[in-house]
């Protein structure tokens, strides 16, 4: 099935919205839940969940549990996410190396991170800022083939479902307590079976689109307009753990799901101006996403002193915004241009030339 742009726009967007959230919430504090930002912050990463299993399953829906499919897949996966993580953990360790005093390495967690295994057992042994959503993405991943053995029969796959939204639940409804914060809760929050049921959605998403896509523009239009509504005026404040607990975790869950189908079916036009941009931000959005930390720590301990002895938090977003902001999005496009596209086709030749190979072993068998 052919690339869907609506999508990559909407997670590029998504990763500008993470950005923006971490440099306020390190200079003048983090938005609280009752603004979009403060929301966003929490359910932008959310969001991400859904599309990666939209994007997955319109790419791989006729995956079979065959050890050539198998293998195809994963090593596609692997370099698509490993070589971007590995900079973004050896760079967070080299800031950690450089600015604390008697660093010591911790080789348990910095294997975990370079093979990407941390999310099975210990999510938060994540190094590079919103490495842990990786973890979960790993594992994931692992998830999906069963996912779509299940969605061959529409029973199987909302018996899944079901299941994975009743562990969901259970953790917003028993496991997350609106008494603590969500930093006080952030080991309980950032485990990959608090978020399957997002992918799973995503998932489901792709399937409907599957079998029957939007005939216009219309009902699309309707529902992420509302969906946006919805999401920046729900009557909701205080800490965030009060948009991840209860009910309101049901509603934002919901509103995320309706605005992912809301775009995945918008036939959007190509635009002069806009869409070069949109692609652009959708190109980088992994690079964005995962390089802004270690970004915010380079230039706020190395560039910042430079422009002001003692800034306060408001001068602090604003060097953010116009200096490091930039200054990772230009990082991430010579990253995805140089790392990122390299990788992934070396991805591709390889089980392009297991798969001839294969093919190959097996015709010679034959003859």
């Amino acid at each position: 099935m052919h690339r869907i742009n609506s999508i990559d726009y909407m997670r590029g967007l998504l990763a500008l919205c993470v950005m923006i959230y971490h440099f306020m919430s390190w200079s003048t504090g983090t938005p609280d839940s009752s603004t979009t930002l403060g929301r966003l912050g929490v359910y932008a990463v959310s969001t991400f969940y859904i599309i990666s299993g939209i994007s997955l399953y319109l790419a791989y829906s006729d995956l079979t549990l065959s050890g050539q499919n198998l293998l195809t897949y994963f090593t596609k996966r692997f370099f698509r996410i490993a070589p971007l993580y590995w900079i973004a953990t050896l760079s967070t360790g080299l800031y950690l190396y450089l600015a604390t005093q008697n660093f010591t390495i911790d080789w348990e967690k910095y294997i975990s991170n370079l093979t990407l295994t941390f999310g099975y057992y210990h999510p938060k042994n994540y190094v590079p800022v919103g490495g842990w959503s990786i973890g979960n993405e790993m594992v994931f991943y692992a998830l999906f083939p069963l996912l779509v053995v299940f969605a061959k029969n529409k029973w199987t796959y909302l018996f899944a479902s079901l299941v994975l939204g009743s562990i969901y639940f259970h953790f917003s409804s028993n496991l997350l307590t609106p008494t603590q914060t969500l930093a006080q809760q952030w080991t309980t929050y950032i485990n990959p079976f608090n978020q399957a049921f997002l992918f799973s959605i995503g998932v489901g998403i792709g399937i409907v689109r599957k079998s029957q896509a939007s005939a216009n523009n219309l009902y699309p239009t309707i529902a992420l307009v509302f969906a946006c509504i919805a999401f920046t005026y729900w009557p909701v404040d205080g800490n965030q753990i009060n948009i991840v607990t209860g009910f309101n975790r049901a509603i934002f869950t919901l509103i995320c799901g309706l605005a992912c189908w809301a775009v995945l079916n918008l036939d959007i036009k190509p635009q002069k101006y806009t869409t070069p941009i949109l692609k652009f931000m959708g190109d980088i959005s992994y690079s964005a996403y995962l390089l802004h930390g270690a970004a915010f720590f380079y230039t706020s301990k190395y560039l910042l002193p430079l422009i002001h002895d003692t800034p306060s938090p408001h001068e602090k977003l604003q060097f953010f915004c116009m200096i490091t902001l930039p200054l990772t999005i230009a990082l991430s496009y010579c990253v995805y241009r140089f790392i990122e596209k390299p990788f992934i086709n070396i991805g591709k030749k390889l089980t392009d030339r297991s798969k001839q190979n294969t093919a190959f072993t097996k015709a010679s068998t034959e003859q």
